[in-house]
């Protein structure tokens, strides 16, 4: 039944985007030769971003049948949290500048290490960024960072000023078996599937994820990972 559901949550996904591919690929078609550069360069640009959003799932997707074939490796190592974030910022920065977000860093803990498996850490913050450029209006912006939570995590955080989230969904986001549709502010569809990846990996560093938001001002996502053991 699980199986099921995840593979839904995907199909839902990725109507959104595939059916912009197709009808951008169609409308350039028919009518390439009526359009001037600009409206060229807008028509790739959206398809750009659709293509993005579909390796995005099926990455998401590729992951999760691992992780439940217990084929997903779980190898923590010990990280300075800013290379860890700069390296995916460094991967987003493509989709922001397609809506002209701006992108802030607060990084109090700059010289803090964190203690996890890289490429668990690197879905998460992906995901929760991705997440933010959806809902978050052109011209907008994102802040993250982290700081020292404890003697045993650091608090991580993904900070937008976009749409928000009802407070009657906030409840089911990190849940599987609910059912949830929302629409970024350029009509992408989702179903939550990321999140549920984030808790899936943030539960396996004996970490937490939490939410906070308010429809119309925006949400920050708050998730913990450990720092090193102490010999």
């Amino acid at each position: 039944a699980t199986k099921d559901k995840f593979f839904s949550i995907i199909a839902h996904d990725l109507r959104g985007p595939m059916n912009n591919l197709v009808g951008f690929s169609d409308l350039l078609e028919r009518n390439y030769q009526n359009y001037d550069n600009e409206k060229l360069s807008h028509i790739i640009n959206l398809m750009s971003t659709s293509a993005k959003q579909t390796y995005s799932l099926l990455e998401n997707l590729l992951i999760w049948a691992r992780s439940q074939r217990n084929k997903l490796s779980y190898n923590p190592h010990v990280f300075i949290c800013k290379e860890l974030i700069s390296e995916v910022l460094q991967e987003m920065e493509h989709l922001a500048f397609a809506k002209g977000i701006r992108f802030e860093t607060d990084i109090e803990t700059i010289g803090h290490s964190v203690h996890v498996d890289k490429d668990m850490f690197k879905t998460v913050y992906r995901n929760l960024i991705s997440n933010a450029i959806k809902y978050t209006k052109e011209g907008g912006t994102i802040s993250f960072g982290c700081r020292k939570d404890s003697d045993r995590f650091i608090e991580f955080f993904v900070k937008d000023d976009g749409v928000g989230i009802p407070k009657e969904t906030l409840e089911k986001l990190f849940k599987l078996d609910e059912n949830i549709t929302t629409e970024g502010t350029n009509q992408e569809h989702g179903a939550g599937l990321g999140l549920i990846l984030c808790k899936d990996f943030i539960d396996k560093h004996g970490g937490r994820i939490w939410v906070e938001s308010e429809v119309n001002k925006g949400s920050t996502f708050w998730f913990t990972f450990p720092v090193p053991e102490q010999n």
